[in-house]
């Protein structure tokens, strides 16, 4: 005699089981780079060389990333903290961090401009201490106007350091955190979120990373920020039927009054949420006026703000 299969017990089947936590991919600066030299040629304003140097610094940054791949990173022991991926992994490796920075100097030299090239002699010219320093505070997102000439280069870093460590991660030491909107695997703020378009997955939410490049699940019925799940709503440009805007979209709750954009990847296959991010301000300039307040963070958008071209 068969027992009767139920709703439940099907889903309970691994073939319907949703992974919580997606590595980065090992090409993912490579392929973010293709996304912002395809975004800069649909981009008429005064932005499109900022999207044209970030496609340079990823490609630089992918370089890295497999160069460095062999080196002998310590990853700290965290079995006392929520996320795998602490701050302690940024002093636990400060003279591959060092290098980083000159190689990184090295692969963009020919791409800066005069006064980028002040920018990052300064900042060769800091002492390890005060550059390890910056580099903890562009992890925290704590990188002050006094600074912010530097946040570009040193977020490269950063992200090298930690989607690095991320791709040596097993998934199952990565656990959900209280709060969803924060990464479960280094514990950043998320910088956005994907629906993806396709496959056994297709509708569901990944928040993304901008620190260490990693997605997690996380449910759509509730907000990211505050977990509430009611009167949610979806704003959109409505008259944009292709480009980046045709992906884009933005979730705001009611309950805290903040947003966070994500990208639907049945529209634009290949939308990166960094990338898209930065090519999609006019959809956060349309929500600032209308009072939401912005949420997400990105690493490449200068202090938070949202430039008027």
């Amino acid at each position: 005699m068969k027992t009767q299969a139920t709703p439940e017990t099907i889903q309970a089947q691994e073939f319907f089981h949703i992974p919580f936590w997606q590595q980065p991919p090992v090409d993912i600066f490579s392929r973010r780079a293709l996304r912002l030299n395809e975004l800069a040629v649909e981009d008429n304003s005064d932005w499109q060389p900022y999207l044209q140097l970030l496609a340079v610094i990823n490609n630089a940054q992918q370089n890295l990333l497999e160069q460095y791949a062999q080196e002998a990173w310590v990853i700290p022991d965290t079995d006392k903290d929520e996320v795998p991926l602490t701050l302690a992994l940024l002093s636990a490796n400060r003279g591959l961090i060092e290098r980083l920075f000159t190689d990184l100097h090295a692969l963009l030299q020919a791409d800066l401009s005069p006064t980028a090239q002040q920018v990052w002699k300064e900042l060769l010219q800091l002492d390890s201490e005060s550059r390890n320093q910056l580099c903890q505070h562009a992890f925290n997102q704590q990188l002050g106007i006094a600074q912010q000439d530097y946040q570009v280069w040193v977020n490269a870093v950063v992200q090298i350091v930690y989607t690095h460590a991320a791709l040596n991660l097993a998934a199952i030491t990565v656990k959900p955190l209280s709060e969803p909107g924060f990464c479960p695997c280094c514990g950043t703020d998320a910088v956005g979120s994907v629906i993806v378009g396709q496959g056994e997955l297709e509708g569901l939410r990944y928040l993304c990373c901008g620190v260490c490049n990693s997605r997690w699940h996380s449910v759509r019925a509730r907000c990211s920020f505050c977990d509430n799940s009611r009167d949610l709503g979806v704003h959109r440009i409505e008259q944009v039927k292709e480009g980046v805007l045709s992906g884009a979209e933005a979730e705001c709750c009611p309950s805290c009054h903040a947003y966070r954009k994500r990208y639907r990847l049945s529209k634009q296959q290949y939308a990166d949420p960094i990338a898209d991010d930065l090519a999609s301000l006019a959809l956060d300039i349309l929500l600032n006026e209308e009072g939401w307040q912005r949420g997400g963070a990105n690493p490449f958008l200068l202090m938070g703000k949202i430039p008027r071209h």
